[in-house]
C-alpha cells in the first residue's frame, strides 16, 4: 500500500493535473502545503549540529538499513525550496512555531510511509513477493504509462515530476517502490474472502441503512407575502411562466432577499425539525404537482415534488450485495494489510526515533 503521505496546508496548492484512475495518488510524496518544522532550544541537540551532520541524522531503523533526514527531506524536496524561497536558508528556525509544528508533522507522515515501503519491500522480496528482472521493468514501464494517461500526455507529466522537485531517476525510483509495495499487498491480501453469509450478515445488522421512508424530491419558491405567492402561482397556473423558470430566477438571491428558491433534496413525509406546515402541505401532492401557497413559519411557498414515494420501502439485499461485499472486502484487506505489517515491523525489529524530527 504504497501510497504518498499527506501534508501541509499553508503553502500554496501544488495541483497538477490529477484526475481519473490515479487521482486520489499524486506523483511524489508531496506536501499539499507545508509548514515547517522546529526544535525547541531546550529540547534539540541538533540545533547544535551543521546542516550536514543533521541530514545524516538517523530517524528509523528497518533491520539493517537506516533512514535518515535527508531521505525525508528528498521527498518534501520542492516544499522546502519553497520554504528557502521565502524565509531563506535557515528556514528551519525562522518559521513561527505552528509552521514549525505542521513541517514537524508532514516529516513524520513522510517517515512513517518510507518505514512501511522498506518494511513491504524488505519482507516481500525475502518471501518472493517481489517482481525483479524483465518482470519489473515490464511493471514498471506499465506503472509509468497509468501515469501518462492520467496526466494527459508525456510532456504534462513532466511538468508535474518537475513541479514535485524530481528528476527522471527520482521518478523511476518512485514507480519502482510503488510496483513492489503494491505486489506485496497483493500477496498478502489475496487470500481475503467475504462469503454470502457475511454479506447477509452485515445488511441484517445495518438494515436501517437500507430503509427510505415515505417522501419526494422536493424543490420550492419562498415568497414573503401571500399575494406575492398567489400572483406566481397564478402565472403557472395560465402558463405565463413555469415553476422550474421562476426557480431558476430566484435560486440566485442573496440570504435575507424575497423570494427565495431552494432544491431541498428527499424531504420525508415525517422528518424531524421540518415547519410541520411545510410537511402538511407537501406530502399531499402528487407526482410533478405544484402546490397553492402553503403558508409556514418562514413565508408563503409554492412547491413541486418529483420521485414521490408514497410508502416507506426497504432496499432488497440483491440490489445491495455487491457494494456490501465490496466493502468488507476492503475491510479485511485493510485489516490483514495492518496485521501483517505490525508484525513484519517486529521481525525486522523497526525503531523510529520521532524525538529527532
Amino acid at each position: 500500500m504504497s501510497s504518498i503521505p499527506p501534508v501541509i496546508n499553508d503553502i500554496p496548492p501544488r495541483t497538477p493535473a490529477t484526475t481519473g484512475k490515479y487521482a486520489a495518488a499524486p506523483i511524489v510524496p508531496a506536501i499539499a502545503t507545508v509548514a515547517v518544522m522546529a526544535f525547541s532550544m531546550a529540547g534539540c541537540k541538533m540545533i547544535e549540529k551543521t546542516p550536514a551532520a543533521i541530514q545524516k541524522t538517523v530517524l528509523a531503523k528497518v533491520g539493517n538499513e537506516k533512514i535518515t533526514m535527508a531521505d525525508v527531506n528528498s521527498e518534501l524536496k520542492s516544499d522546502i525550496d519553497y520554504l528557502i524561497q521565502t524565509y531563506g536558508k535557515d528556514y528551519e528556525n525562522s518559521m513561527d512555531d505552528k509552521m514549525k509544528e505542521k513541517l514537524k508533522s508532514a516529516r513524520k507522515s513522510v517517515l512513517e510511509q518510507l518505514v512501511n515501503d522498506k518494511v513491504l519491500i524488505t519482507k516481500g522480496t525475502e518471501l518472493g513477493y517481489v517482481l525483479s528482472g524483465d518482470e519489473l521493468n515490464a511493471a514498471i514501464e506499465k506503472e509509468r504509462q497509468n501515469f501518462v494517461e492520467a496526466y494527459g500526455g508525456e510532456d504534462k507529466l513532466q511538468e508535474a515530476i518537475k513541479y514535485y522537485g524530481m528528476d527522471d531517476d527520482k521518478f523511476n525510483k518512485f514507480l519502482e517502490n510503488l510496483v513492489k509495495t503494491n505486489e506485496v499487498t497483493e500477496a498478502i491480501t489475496k487470500d481475503v474472502t467475504v462469503t454470502d453469509e457475511d454479506v447477509e450478515k452485515y445488511y441484517n445488522e445495518n438494515i436501517d441503512k437500507y430503509k427510505k421512508k415515505a417522501g419526494a424530491n422536493a424543490k420550492h419558491i419562498l415568497f414573503e407575502s401571500e399575494d406575492e405567492a398567489l400572483a406566481a402561482k397564478a402565472k403557472i397556473d395560465s402558463g405565463e411562466t413555469t415553476f422550474d423558470a421562476l426557480f431558476e430566477q430566484y435560486k440566485g438571491n442573496a440570504s435575507g432577499k424575497f423570494p427565495k428558491a431552494e432544491d431541498l433534496g428527499y424531504v420525508e413525509n415525517d422528518k424531524e425539525n421540518f415547519d410541520t406546515d411545510f410537511l402538511a402541505g407537501f406530502k399531499q401532492l402528487k407526482e410533478g404537482e405544484i402546490s397553492a401557497p402553503v403558508k409556514s413559519s418562514f413565508g408563503y411557498h409554492i412547491i413541486k415534488v418529483e420521485g414521490v414515494q408514497a410508502e416507506d420501502t426497504t432496499t432488497p439485499l440483491d440490489e445491495v450485495k455487491d457494494s456490501i461485499k465490496s466493502t468488507l472486502e476492503t475491510d479485511k484487506k485493510k485489516e490483514v494489510y495492518n496485521s501483517t505489517l505490525e508484525q513484519w515491523k517486529k521481525d525486522l525489529k523497526v525503531k523510529t526515533y520521532e524525538n529527532r524530527l
